[in-house]
Order: C-alpha cells, then sequence, then structure tokens
C-alpha cells in the first residue's frame, strides 16, 4: 500500500497542471492518481491537511484510490499517517511518498519503507513492461513429434510445404 503525503508532493512541483495555488488542488492529484494506480497494483491512501470537517473523501474515493483529509484543528496529515502505518501489517507492506524528513525518519522507524516524491513520479513515469498473458504461462498446444513421427506424417501425407 502507498500512502501519500498529499499536500506535500503537490507542493514539491512533480506533478504538470498541479499546484498549491489551485482551489481544486486536491481533486487533480487525485485523479493523476486514480489514472496511474493500475500500474501500481497497490492501494493508494492520499492524506491533505486541513479538512472540514475531516475524514475520508467519498467523492473523492474510488479506484483503488482513498483520500483523506485532516481534521483542520484536531489533527494534520502526519499524524494521521503515521496512525496508518502503526495499524498496517506487516508495516514493511507500507511504503510512504513524501519529502518531509521527520516523517520519513519516523516511518522507517516504523518498519515501513519511504520514498521521495521525485522517485514516485520517475517510478511512475517509466515506461511500463509488457505484461505477459494468460496463455504465455500455459504449455503450447502444439503436439511435440519426434523426428520418426515426423517422417511417418510425411510418408502418410506428403510434404505439402515443398509444392508451396
Amino acid at each position: 500500500m502507498y500512502i501519500i503525503d498529499g499536500h506535500n508532493l503537490i507542493g514539491r512541483g512533480l506533478i504538470p497542471g498541479v499546484n498549491l495555488a489551485q482551489e481544486d488542488d486536491e481533486a487533480r492529484l487525485v485523479m493523476w492518481l486514480r489514472a496511474r494506480q493500475p500500474r501500481l497494483r497497490q492501494k493508494i491512501v492520499v492524506v491533505f491537511d486541513g479538512g472540514v470537517p475531516g475524514g475520508t473523501s467519498l467523492a473523492l474515493s474510488g479506484a483503488g484510490v482513498t483520500a483523506i483529509f485532516a481534521a483542520q484543528r484536531r489533527s494534520n496529515a502526519d499524524k494521521i499517517i503515521l496512525g496508518r502505518v502503526r495499524e498496517a501489517m506487516p508495516a514493511a507492506n507500507v511504503i510512504v511518498v513524501s519529502n518531509d524528513s521527520v516523517l520519513r525518519q519516523a516511518v522507517i522507524s516504523l518498519g515501513a519503507q519511504a520514498l521521495r516524491g521525485e522517485e514516485f513520479v520517475r517510478r511512475l513515469q517509466q515506461p511500463q513492461r509488457p505484461r505477459r498473458s494468460a496463455l504465455g504461462n500455459r504449455p503450447s498446444l502444439e503436439p511435440k513429434l519426434s523426428p520418426q513421427e515426423v517422417e511417418e506424417w510425411l510418408q502418410l501425407f506428403g510434404d505439402a510445404g515443398a509444392d508451396a
């Protein structure tokens, strides 16, 4: 699972068309993440500071991305992120995306991984390796013939390919 420090990532200026000066910066980041979530093949939780009243945004959440706002005066994104890491079992399966050095050290001390925003965005921009098709993992349906069997077939049916 990825847990993203939302305003920290937006503030880095790494995502084209998304910046802190925009009124809908959170929605823009969430849409950008939703478009890329299948590539990560993991759940994404993005946490923002300063929501009224705070909590999970049903309007923004979906398609593998959960958007959470910290209650304006009672909490902040860092506290929520640390709480999520503590709840995760095992914490080693959690990757926190933030450039906040204090938060990064705290999540590492809890056993989670920390990733800078630049590295996270770079991972999502790298060319994707083609996925193996389901058929690629199955045994061939072509019969395996010994050289003797091939010779017998050629004698019975002739070499049709030789005339072509």
